[in-house]
């Protein structure tokens, strides 16, 4: 038998990763899906591709044995809430929510018995700053480790099972709250790429070292000349990562 039929020469794969299939086609992102094959088990949709797609699109990348991330940042009356989450399908893993107590309350009561998916907080945009916080709140004390720490902890108390954190405040949400909750990484740059518009940009490294449970990348992968190459360098420094976490 072969190498490559035995599996000595397989190519690594991370069950922590998500891609994000941030494109104008369900053609485009499924060509990236099917090129990535057993890698990647995780894909991210966005309002840009759920928006021309919808949720067929979702149904067939479940269809696919992938496992969906639905970042819609959904926020709305509480009816409204519990019934978006009724109509998400089997095998959407994570869903994002910007609201408060009662709107996790709801995303719950949708959601229902199952365990699926983890409703997850978004803390502060990766594309944003210090200086972006004090702007949006008018106070030019304010800190950011701060205000994700007192968010956090709300969002706990809300019921949230996890949240979305980027940067330096990743370790410090891991650091006060353990285990008790999920934390996801966006905008997860390579040594040496483009931060592009994530100012509180991590390597994966990084972002393992401070606490991430799961990463979220896109562009490096997404609009690489090789993808493959890119994906395999960043599944071998998380899987190591990973490994060196015990997890």
């Amino acid at each position: 038998m072969s190498p490559e039929k035995n599996g000595e020469n397989s190519p690594q794969s991370c069950e922590r990763l998500i891609i994000a299939l941030d494109f104008d086609s369900r053609e485009k992102a499924l060509a990236l899906v099917e090129l990535l094959g057993e890698r990647v088990g995780i894909y991210k949709v966005g309002y840009q591709l759920f928006m021309r797609e919808g949720m067929s699109f979702i149904k067939e990348l479940v269809g696919l044995g992938k496992k969906v991330f639905l970042d819609l940042k959904m926020g709305d009356i509480d009816r409204t809430i519990a019934a978006a989450l009724r109509a998400v399908p089997e095998g959407v893993e994570f869903v994002t929510i910007n609201g408060g107590k009662a709107t996790v309350a709801a995303a719950k009561e949708g959601r229902g018995e199952r365990d699926r998916p983890l409703i997850l907080s978004l803390t502060f945009l990766s594309s944003l700053d210090q200086d972006d916080l004090r702007a949006l709140m008018m106070n030019e004390d304010l800190e950011l480790d701060e205000y994700v720490r007192v968010f956090t902890r709300r969002s706990i108390e809300a019921g949230c099972d996890g949240v979305v954190a980027s940067g330096e405040s990743i370790r410090e949400i891991r650091r006060e709250f353990g285990n008790r909750l999920v934390i996801v990484a966006p905008g997860i740059r390579p040594e040496g790429k483009s931060r592009n518009d994530h100012k509180r940009a991590l390597t994966p490294k990084m972002a393992i070292e401070y606490g991430a449970d799961y990463l979220v990348v896109g562009r490096p992968v997404t609009e690489a000349n090789d993808s493959l190459g890119i994906a395999d360098a960043i599944i071998r420094e998380a899987n190591e990562a990973f490994t060196d976490r015990n997890l």
